[in-house]
């Protein structure tokens, strides 16, 4: 008795084991796979698919504010669909069969799905295009002998661009991987998703599940553009075909950035050769940079792998400030109104407001603060140089880098001979040269942007023959010289004197016929010891020969003025 007591009883358990076996199975088996559980749909009309742990008949039961309804359905290879009415409001779905209910969903019926008025925990669903197509199955599974359409089973070469679906989708230069092989669930889930067009996942998440690598790319990097910080990959790439490479949307990569940047950069009369010919990827990372403004190099080395004639330029000696620092400093890299593409000011729509000397403009920029007092000549000298006037800076100075100061292309002197071609005969082909013209230092003397006296002087110089004498007269010549030379009649500073009067004074400081510097002195150069005059321009008509003798204690001269006289500083000599 013990022994079929025993028996009995591991009978009883094996059988109880073995149903909560099967009943384990079957709840763990039979469900829903569309619609997804706490859903919020705008189709009235859905198809319910499921799957069941057997192909015994289940039911499907639907309880809304109408009541509840109960349809039967026959599992085909455990797989079954059925279309259902649902009412507005909150549908719950039940999946039984004799066992009992195995899997439950909700779903909500809205007229509107971006509405908000749902519980938290329900989701908008999208549903596949339309009730009809979503409701044929045949259309993807086929149907087996007995025209049972079992659902673990596709059409073989299965595609969606069909005349009766998408027809002519497929027709593009560039065609996306999954989309070219025919193979949409790819990234689609074909009854529906939580997602718009009911996509597997959400945003970048989706191009993720296969291109692995882009993953960490927004984690790592400095600079990120901004569609990849958000995960929206498909605001540049079409996911399904496009006429360029790498399947960019729009016509153009241009038009592509100016879809979000507008057409700002590219509105420029003058545009850079990237720009113009729409490719801004030759300066720019589409997704992540170490750069500032997604470059795809630093500064001006970018510049440098086309410009490579000028990176050999910046290797003198003195490199502009601005070009030391950035290239987009004085220039647009986008475009402007120039042909070097040089920055300016612009208008209220970011245009650049043209202007008639852009590169006088572009230099004052930064020069009103940096050389205040050369920016006032330029702008309020009452005599302009040529080359400022027509706004010609780069005529004398180079805007990259020299080796010499100033920014100047050459020696200062060299520049002004390139204009000043009788000056250069004068100069280099005379014995005597003055002070200033012999260091090559022309600025000395003159004003090389502006001034408010002839010939661009820095101080005032009479040009008369004769004139009353005035000190102001020679302003200019007593910034070096000494003016006691003119002012005392017994100066010690002038090796022009007889015996101990200073033949100086005795020219020059008269209150009338008082002669002038340049009426005896050459001011640039010439042939005589001291820079005196070959000859005199007496007036329009003639003018008057010089001849000077000089003696280590004086000297003479022989002009038409006067008679011919000499003078000695120690043994002074008498004259009529």
């Amino acid at each position: 008795m013990t022994k079929i007591r025993q028996l009995i009883i591991c009978l009883t358990l094996s059988f109880t084991i073995c149903i909560i076996h099967v009943q384990t199975v079957k709840a763990e088996t039979a469900y829903f796979i569309y619609p997804a559980d706490k859903s919020v749909v705008t189709v009235s009309k859905i198809v319910i698919i499921g799957k069941t742990g057997d192909n015994r008949n289940h039911s499907v039961s639907v309880e809304n504010r109408s009541g509840k309804k109960k349809h039967s359905v026959t599992p085909a290879d455990k797989y079954f669909n059925l279309e259902l009415k649902l009412t507005q409001g909150r549908n719950t779905i039940s999946l039984s069969n004799a066992s009992g209910t195995s899997d439950t969903i909700e779903i909500i019926l809205t007229d509107n799905i971006s509405e908000t008025s749902w519980p938290d925990d329900f989701t908008p669903y999208y549903l596949h295009s339309s009730n009809n197509l979503t409701g044929e199955c045949v259309l993807c599974h086929p149907a087996n002998k007995k025209n049972k359409t079992p659902y673990k089973n596709v059409t073989q070469q299965l595609t969606c661009m069909t005349d009766a679906c998408h027809p002519k989708f497929d027709e593009g230069k560039f065609l996306h991987g999954p989309f070219q092989a025919g193979f949409c669930v790819a990234c689609h889930n074909p009854h529906g998703s939580e997602q718009k067009n009911f996509l597997k996942h959400f945003g970048a998440t989706l191009c993720f599940s296969c291109h692995d690598e882009a993953e960490n790319m927004a984690k790592e990097s400095e600079h990120v553009h901004f569609p990849v910080l958000k995960g929206e990959c498909t605001s540049c790439h079409d996911p399904h075909k496009s006429k360029l490479e790498y399947h960019l949307k729009r016509e153009t990569i241009a038009g592509l950035c100016a879809g979000c940047h507008g057409e700002v950069f590219t509105s420029h009369s003058v545009l850079h050769e990237p720009v113009e010919s729409g490719d801004c990827t030759v300066c720019h990372v589409p997704h992540i940079s170490e750069n500032k403004g997604l470059l795809s190099d630093n500064g001006n080395d970018l510049c440098f792998k086309c410009h490579t004639v000028r990176k050999e330029e910046f290797q003198s000696a003195n490199v502009h400030e601005p070009v030391a620092k950035d290239c987009t400093l004085c220039h647009d890299p986008h475009g402007s109104e120039t042909v070097t593409h040089l920055r300016g000011e612009k208008d209220e729509n970011g245009n650049y407001i043209p202007v008639e000397k852009p590169i006088k403009e572009l230099c004052l920029g930064c020069h009103r603060k940096l050389d205040p007092e050369v920016v006032d000549q330029i702008e309020n000298g009452t005599i302009q140089h040529d080359p400022v006037l027509k706004g010609e800076c780069t005529l004398c100075h180079t805007p990259h880098s020299t080796n010499h100061k100033k920014q100047l292309k050459a020696p200062l002197s060299e520049i002004c001979y390139s204009c000043h071609q009788k000056m250069k005969e004068l100069i280099t082909g005379s014995m005597y040269r003055h002070g200033p013209v012999r260091t090559d230092d022309c600025a000395q003397c003159h004003l090389p942007h502006g001034a408010d006296n002839h010939d661009l002087l820095r101080a005032n110089f009479s040009k008369k023959y004769a004139n009353e004498f005035n000190i102001e007269n020679f302003a200019l010549c007593f910034n070096c010289h000494n003016p006691d030379m003119v002012l005392n009649n017994k100066s010690e500073i002038t090796g022009f004197k007889n015996g101990s009067n200073n033949l100086h004074y005795l020219h020059v400081n008269r209150k009338k016929n008082g002669r002038n510097c340049n009426t005896c002195h050459n001011i640039h150069a010439s042939d005589q010891e001291k820079h005196i005059r070959e000859k005199v321009p007496f007036n329009r008509r003639f003018s008057i020969k010089i001849e000077f003798t000089k003696t280590d204690t004086g000297g003479g001269c022989v002009v038409g003025c006067h008679k011919p006289r000499k003078y000695d500083r120690i043994n002074p000599k008498i004259t009529n």
